[in-house]
């Protein structure tokens, strides 16, 4: 028998080693669909696609791959693991996007304010045709499709063969190496993001055991950088948001080529709130202990 899980915590989907290997394959086909369709429909417009897709057609591209991910998503927790829905199921899902939007607001703008109070950052005006799509794609492009591997596949499959801190461990480190290959990201960077956007959004999955909070955290998180505080968003370039604005200072805390993210004063408020978030997990019996290896082969195999 498997050990008990706490309430409103399913342990019970079978197949998780197939679960997790064609998680990661559905990962890159939906990055891939992504950027193919943002292309295309940039040609087809009659753009130049070398030239980078049109702001719309990054918002279309980013649909697209998130309705690939959410699509493969359910079919490998239902039809394979055989817990239709698991992450994304019940009542709320409205409710749990919404306070992951206002969250992520919240916590981007802290950020900011904290920053300009440092003499990072500093308002000089309002642009008058700010870009507001590129940053809506690169907020739903990521929230979504990023939130479905680490935590919907990723978190949720170690979690219940490692347990939740070591999956929170394994996913939130797998999630700074994997942004090392944007432009301007280091060692250091990756670090940040793992202290910083790797624990905070896996504290989310885990205080509320579905994947709407995360999500919505997450687009918000980006979406704002990008779109109102005109920040690049991990090194992806240069945003023309709401505020028209300077960043002046050390790399440390304007957060350099990786943009408003990148600061230690984001770093170390992204890992307060989630140890905030944590610990209600823990509150409400969400984190989980190791299962058994007698009891966690079967659910592997099965």
């Amino acid at each position: 028998m498997s050990l008990p899980a706490p309430p409103h915590v399913d342990r019970g989907d079978r197949r998780r080693l197939p679960q997790l290997l064609l998680g990661i394959v559905l990962f890159v086909v939906a990055e891939l669909v992504m950027v193919a369709v943002s292309v295309v429909a940039t040609i087809l417009a009659g753009g130049d696609g070398a030239q980078g897709a049109e702001p719309w057609a990054l918002l279309l591209g980013a649909a697209a791959g998130s309705a690939v991910a959410v699509g493969g998503y359910l079919l490998l927790v239902g039809p394979l693991g055989r817990r239709p829905g698991l992450g994304l199921r019940g009542p709320g899902k409205l409710a749990e996007l919404g306070a992951g939007l206002l969250a992520g607001t919240a916590l981007i703008s802290l950020a900011v304010g904290l920053i300009a109070l440092l003499g990072g950052y500093r308002v000089t005006g309002f642009s008058a045709s700010p870009q507001l799509l590129a940053p809506l794609a690169i907020g739903i492009g990521a929230g979504v499709i990023e939130e479905i591997l680490f935590r919907g596949i990723l978190l949720r499959v170690l979690d219940a063969w490692l347990g939740s801190w070591a999956a929170l461990g394994i996913t939130s480190l797998l999630f700074g190496l994997i942004h090392m290959t944007n432009p301007g990201a280091s060692l250091v960077t990756a670090l940040g993001l793992v202290i910083e956007a790797g624990i905070l959004l896996g504290a989310a999955y885990l205080l509320t055991r579905r994947l709407w909070f995360a999500i919505g955290l997450h687009i918000a998180w980006n979406a704002v950088q990008a779109g109102v505080f005109s920040s690049t968003v991990s090194g992806t370039g240069e945003q023309r948001g709401l505020l028209l604005a300077e960043m002046d200072g050390p790399a440390w805390l304007t957060g350099g080529a990786m943009g408003i993210e990148g600061s230690a004063v984001t770093v170390l408020l992204g890992l307060v709130v989630g140890i905030v978030l944590l610990g209600l997990a823990a509150r409400r019996g969400h984190l989980l202990p190791a299962a058994r290896v007698a009891d966690r082969l079967p659910a592997a195999q099965a």
